[in-house]
């Protein structure tokens, strides 16, 4: 179990924080011809020491029976990402521990990293933290730059991606990757908020601290 929570991370005061609305839009076409379109929105808070992120407009369920709690769903829970502090070994990317957070049973479930792969999540930090994997733009050419935005575009292979990149806060603006032929597209859009935010993980210090395989079967 990860124990504790590190004050180098929750400290609210020593970084900026910002808050991000992403909008996302994805289809897939099955064999069957029938094409499934997903929708959804996340708010984002991070500062450079903590990624937050929380799905937006879900359906509020009733909660589980006494006895069923091995059970819990995890599916549109809030995630937090928290960074380690700085290691004298020098890697490609920067460690940190994810989290799910129950904010109604004041619980905070850490996943290790077996677990974050098993279900498919980036042990990225820099993924996470904007949105895409910031070298992938040393690969795709930049067609248009204006005040500090910066618009890449690709066609390759029966795909096409544009990527409007904002290099001074390090995330995407607009995503968009097109596969035609087989009928899949994702596309998600980032809204920087303009209304005063704070910083919700530092409410998850007084919260009890579960291993995510404390609810597998």
């Amino acid at each position: 179990m990860f124990i504790g929570l590190s004050l180098y991370a929750l400290s609210s005061l020593a970084w900026s924080v910002d808050e991000y609305r992403i909008d996302y839009h994805i289809e897939r076409l099955d064999s069957n011809g029938v094409t499934t379109i997903l929708q959804y929105s996340d708010k984002m808070i991070r500062d450079e020491h903590n990624v937050w992120i929380e799905r937006l407009n879900t359906q509020v369920h009733a909660h589980a029976e006494e006895g069923e709690h091995a059970h819990q769903s995890f599916d549109h829970a809030i995630q937090w990402l928290q960074k380690d502090k700085p290691s004298k070994m020098k890697t490609e990317d920067e460690a940190f521990q994810r989290f799910y957070i129950l904010p109604d049973e004041k619980m905070r479930v850490h996943l290790k990293d077996v677990e974050q792969e098993m279900l498919g999540m980036r042990s990225c930090w820099r993924c996470e933290y904007s949105l895409i994997q910031p070298d992938l733009l040393k690969h795709v050419p930049a067609i248009q730059s204006h005040a500090g935005v910066q618009h890449y575009q690709m066609h390759q292979a029966g795909q096409s991606l544009n990527i409007v990149w904002n290099e001074k806060d390090r995330i995407v603006e607009r995503y968009e990757l097109r596969r035609p032929v087989q009928g899949y597209s994702k596309v998600f859009s980032v809204h920087k908020m303009k209304s005063p935010i704070s910083t919700p993980w530092i409410q998850t210090e007084k919260y009890s601290e579960r291993d995510y395989s404390d609810f597998s079967d």
